[in-house]
């Protein structure tokens, strides 16, 4: 086998043996590991590990009609060389023969010769009965306490709905300084209806026209609208808490705001740096704690990016499906209260905050705002371009399935 094939299916297995054993981040690992593959290797090492990650339930589910005897612990391994194998032969279209046979090669190389019969013959099974594993539901995929949490707040369609798009391999989208018809058309993209534009697929992004010349940046259709709920915020003073990597911090300044960037990571903060020096935008950027910030009435508006589960984000990082947990959401609660409690010390009278999340789950959207309900009120969202976007609650909520990462969005005022 060709030592380059069999070096990126080894990087496969180490990186997805990381998320699932190891509770590791899938791009810190993905960095770590894949800077030795050429372009081409290290595109289809990283589809390969999230395909198998956003469809490990269907895999496992294969697997278990397959293998007769439970795999001992000490073979993990073995588990993951099945699961990429079966990813790549049900999920990717690769050859059966090429799959069989470098999951074979693999599991040798790995020193677990004593398993490498098994693998063939699960692998060869499996290669036989494709037919059979065609309807196996896709939902099962989706852990049960998030698929049960979305069922219980949107009902059975709208889950089923986003545990499929969940499968699916997002888009890229970038929000430009002005004139967004014109980039889009630039680069070969599409305009979407709030202004944000929709690369093709397969770009190389720092190649691609603007990138250097600043006149545009990275970030979700979905993380665009925030900002866009603010009224005018030509030079009004706006503080935006969490701000890496600073795609809401480019928002705010392309609307005129003078800004106070806050985030606790100096890390996340270097990047909110580097992103507004390509962009020649400037902000005031604080590694810090926003609710350690002295003073009472100090903005005109804040910007509430709070940590959340980022559950609207599975299509980018199907790992969180193996490091969330409903006790996760609770916890964070904590968090996104402290930061709204914070807003209205610091907000002047009358001053606009919007609160986000990329979030899916009513715990850290709906029910957190109705638990401040004595510090704020609901304001009505005047941008005509989200229009169709507002719900009669007056929040706004995208989902997968609607080309957006999961956001939930309000407008508030201090009381």
């Amino acid at each position: 086998m060709n030592d380059e094939v069999l070096k990126s299916r080894q990087i496969a297995l180490n990186i997805l043996s990381r998320v699932l054993n190891k509770n590791q981040n899938l791009d810190d690992e993905f960095d770590k590991q894949s800077s030795c593959l050429n372009e081409r290797d290290k595109a289809f090492t990283r589809m390969l590990v999230t395909t198998c990650l956003r469809r490990i339930g269907q895999i496992d589910n294969v697997l278990n009609q397959l293998i007769e005897k439970k795999l001992p612990p000490k073979a993990q391994n073995v588990q993951n060389i099945l699961r990429l194998a079966v990813c790549q032969i049900l999920f990717m279209q690769v050859p059966s023969h090429a799959a069989v046979s470098t999951a074979v090669d693999l599991t040798k190389q790995q020193k677990l010769d004593f398993y490498s019969k098994l693998v063939n013959a699960v692998l060869r099974s499996c290669c036989r009965n494709i037919e059979d594993f065609k309807n196996i539901s896709e939902t099962l995929n989706t852990p049960k306490w998030l698929l049960d949490s979305w069922i219980k707040a949107y009902g059975k369609k709208v889950a089923h709905d986003i545990a499929v798009a969940n499968l699916t391999q997002p888009a890229t989208f970038v929000s430009v300084k002005e004139t967004p018809s014109i980039w889009a058309e630039k680069l070969n993209g599409k305009l979407n209806e709030t202004g944000s534009v929709e690369l093709p697929e397969n770009v190389y992004i720092p190649e691609l026209d603007g990138f250097l010349q600043g006149a545009w940046w990275v970030q979700d259709a979905a993380a665009a609208m925030p900002v866009l709920l603010f009224d005018d915020l030509k030079g009004k003073k706006v503080a935006d808490f969490c701000a890496a990597p600073g795609g809401k911090t480019a928002s705010l300044i392309a609307r005129g705001a003078k800004v106070d960037a806050f985030d606790i990571s100096e890390k996340r903060m270097e990047r909110v740096k580097e992103n507004l020096t390509r962009l020649n935008y400037k902000a005031n950027l604080f590694v810090q704690d926003a609710n350690k910030i002295d003073g009472k009435d100090i903005y005109d508006a804040i910007l509430i990016d709070a940590p959340c589960s980022a559950t609207g984000t599975i299509r980018r990082h199907p790992d969180l499906y193996f490091h969330r947990s409903f006790e996760d959401v609770q916890k964070l609660n904590q968090a996104q209260l402290k930061l709204l409690k914070t807003a209205y010390r610091l907000i002047k009278p009358k001053g606009q905050v919007v609160y986000c999340t990329c979030s899916l789950q009513q715990e850290e959207g709906e029910k957190i705002i109705e638990q401040v309900r004595d510090l704020f009120k609901v304001c009505p969202i005047q941008n005509p371009v989200l229009k169709p976007f507002i719900r009669k609650d007056g929040f706004i909520r995208t989902f997968p399935f609607q080309n957006k990462d999961g956001f939930f969005m309000a407008l508030l005022q201090k009381i």
